[in-house]
């Protein structure tokens, strides 16, 4: 079964059990191996992985700063093993568990990314109003949320169409990681405008559809379960069970 066919409900759960499980788990090790379980279960559900990979793109550069930042500056561990020196530079001092922090850093940023980009592409606005009127939601919480995860995906048109068209009037495209950074600079004038405009269009369409005339939503469809949404979610409140009791329990995936 697919991710888009699971119920939205289900899906919201799942997601928050993997976040929760990625804060609890402070050992790379562990982090890694949820990592290979998450990234297998959004495979065989069928969310593409190339719109992960084009979001994680930018994260790189803050990753090359992170490990070693983290490796030089966590010295305080239980085991005296992590906390003797592995590199000295100057008055800087890596030790082993600070290079083990960095990394679980980074794996945690990863799944986290992983998850957040599976739930949004598996997931129609249509179903995030259902779910928030399931739950009983304020109207105006709904509309807000759905609303600026609508635009995401507007807004990264709206920036690549910017930058074909200065890149057309002969704008040189930086490289490198600081001249990315630097030739992002003249997109965001044109980029806020629109926006601004984008989001006064938006308002007024909502003004003459009667938006606020009423402090209930009507959902377009009802929600139902079936017997593979209880199993996922089963599996999701299960896999979270066993990491709370492997950390508190057993003390595993602790530095």
């Amino acid at each position: 079964m697919s991710l888009a066919e699971l119920d939205v409900r289900v899906k919201l759960v799942a997601f928050l059990a993997i976040m929760v499980a990625v804060l609890l788990i402070s050992h790379p090790l562990g982090s890694a191996l949820l990592l290979v379980a998450v990234m297998l279960a959004v495979t065989l559900g069928g969310a593409p992985l190339r719109g992960w990979w084009r979001m994680m793109q930018p994260l790189v550069v803050v990753f090359v700063f992170i490990v070693p930042f983290a490796a030089f500056t966590t010295r305080q561990f239980g085991n005296p093993e992590l906390s003797r020196s592995l590199l000295d530079i100057g008055v800087l001092q890596a030790t082993p568990g600070g290079l083990l922090v960095g990394v679980n850093f980074v794996l945690r940023i990863t799944l986290m990314v992983l998850v957040t980009h599976a739930f949004i592409v598996s997931t129609t606005v249509d179903d995030l109003l259902a779910a928030l009127s399931a739950l009983h939601a304020p109207y105006w919480l709904a509309i807000l949320v759905t609303t600026a995860l609508g635009l995401i995906p507007i807004l990264v048109r709206k920036k690549d169409q910017i930058a074909q068209a200065q890149a057309a009037r002969g704008t040189q495209i930086r490289k490198g990681p600081v001249g990315r950074i630097v030739g992002f600079i003249p997109l965001m004038v044109p980029l806020l405008t629109g926006t601004i405009l984008l989001a006064e269009g938006l308002a007024v369409a909502m003004t003459n559809r009667g938006y606020g005339a009423t402090n209930a939503m009507t959902p377009m469809r009802e929600l139902r379960c079936r017997a593979s949404d209880w199993l996922v979610l089963a599996a999701s409140i299960g896999m979270l069970g066993l990491v709370v009791w492997l950390r508190y329990g057993l003390g595993h995936g602790v530095l």
